[in-house]
């Protein structure tokens, strides 16, 4: 009996493969383990080494384009250089962001970040806990009317938001 070629909407890549295809093209060395960390609207994988953490992120295809994710990308890096508590990027050996991989649905884009300790925010915060976040928001907002890019990504606004839901959701 023949096996019948179906679509696939999403794969999960094995950790891994992507040591041996992705994490190669970055300044990391002995690396003991990636696995995959949490699964969402990207696939986010925690990376170990010897001394240090990283955080692998495939991004979902068709949610974000290469230059928009590149733009993402450079933002959180000039955040970073700029003093600014983020987790940023780390640049591949060849001086770029993003790494190509070839999924089953189609090409998929990945990003590796420096390890940011810490606590996720929840809906739990105190007084003392909503200010120091909200002050921190403000001081990256305010460090962004400098950030100069070549690359572009949409205007975050409720057409945008509005129009691309709604054409998302049409075919189905």
């Amino acid at each position: 009996m023949s096996q019948l070629l179906i679509s696939v909407i999403h794969s999960i890549p094995d950790g891994e493969a992507l040591i041996d295809t992705v994490l190669r093209h970055y300044p990391i060395s002995d690396i003991r383990n990636c696995k995959l960390y949490k699964r969402g609207l990207n696939d986010t994988y925690l990376v170990e080494t010897e001394q240090q953490r990283y955080i692998l992120r495939v991004y979902r295809r068709g949610w974000r384009n290469k230059q928009e994710i590149d733009f993402e990308l450079e933002l959180l890096a000039f955040l970073h250089e700029q003093k600014q508590s983020v987790a940023y990027p780390i640049v591949r050996k060849d001086g770029v962001f993003t790494t190509e991989i070839a999924a089953p649905e189609g090409t998929r884009y990945v990003a590796v970040f420096f390890y940011a300790p810490g606590h996720a925010v929840n809906e739990k915060l105190d007084g003392t806990q909503s200010y120091r976040l909200a002050e921190a928001l403000a001081k990256i907002h305010q460090t962004l009317d400098k950030f100069k890019s070549s690359l572009i990504r949409p205007a975050l606004k409720s057409e945008y938001f509005l129009d691309w839901s709604l054409e998302a959701i049409a075919p189905l």
